[in-house]
């Protein structure tokens, strides 16, 4: 099952992580600089709200292209880059089922990151019919990472995608920070951020009949989040699978500690 023709659509998911491809015009000196002031603050602020912080949002995502379109509900509770816990729904047209929602859960503990779907026997073709789970330094190891990143990671590497970008900060109030940058020929985006915790609150793309719209809810900065807020808790008789070592043998590295499969 496709949700989404990617040909269509690439553009899309750029505009939803602020990561276009450069929309190099011919601008004055003046306008470049005041573009890259404002690229290097979003950079900053943006990476250091969203994984300098512990906070909560709900996102309702539109795409919508010729061929297909999506509509995504994503609710995420963050305290740090191991400690997190997001629910999403995806509902799409499919050409011979009308119209399919997916459900998903994914979730870190610390220790592990478990992920969950209403399909899963047909996404994993049958290998699973349940939840399975992955140590964290696994998924660390994969992604080639010998400590979690910090926010100046992720600001340095958003600040190197936005950087040739003519971004410009303009329309700004109060309680909203607002940033776009346009093109005639390779498309728009117009992001806003809370003022005060520079929390993503809405963007807005556009390509060639392409659309995406991104709007967030109930997002707050969080103090302190309920205890078992990331405790992944499967249903009754549910099997979850311990995926560590086979990730760890196919990256040919020492097998983890056996650790049997968790029944509830």
């Amino acid at each position: 099952m496709i949700l989404l023709n990617m040909k269509h659509t690439s553009f899309l998911i750029t505009a939803a992580l602020l990561c276009v491809a450069p929309l190099a015009a011919q601008e004055a000196d003046a306008t470049a600089s005041e573009a890259q002031s404002s690229s290097s603050e979003l950079s900053k602020k943006a990476s250091a709200a969203l994984v300098g912080n512990q906070w909560k949002s709900k996102f309702t995502i539109a795409l919508n292209s010729e061929d297909a379109t999506a509509n995504i509900v994503v609710d995420i509770k963050m305290q740090d880059l191991t400690h997190f816990a997001i629910d999403a729904s995806i509902a799409s047209e499919d050409p011979f089922e009308g119209e399919v929602t997916q459900e998903f859960t994914i979730m870190c503990d610390g220790d592990f990151l478990y992920f969950n779907s209403d399909n899963m026997a047909e996404m994993s073709g049958g290998m699973m019919n349940g939840p399975v789970k992955v140590g964290v330094k696994a998924v660390m190891d994969m992604m080639g990472l010998e400590e979690l990143p910090t926010s100046e990671y992720f600001s340095e590497m958003l600040d190197g995608l936005l950087g040739e970008i003519p971004l410009t900060e303009n329309g700004s109030t109060e309680k909203l920070r607002r940033f776009s940058v346009s093109d005639e020929e390779k498309g728009s985006i117009v992001a806003c951020f809370y003022a005060d915790t520079f929390l993503p609150a809405s963007v807005e793309g556009n390509k060639e009949g392409s659309d995406f719209t991104l709007t967030a809810s109930d997002s707050a900065i969080v103090e302190e989040f309920a205890e078992g807020a990331f405790t992944f808790v499967p249903g009754e008789g549910v099997v979850v699978t311990d995926m560590t070592a086979m990730i760890q043998m196919q990256m040919g590295g020492p097998p983890a500690p056996a650790d049997d499969d968790l029944e509830f």
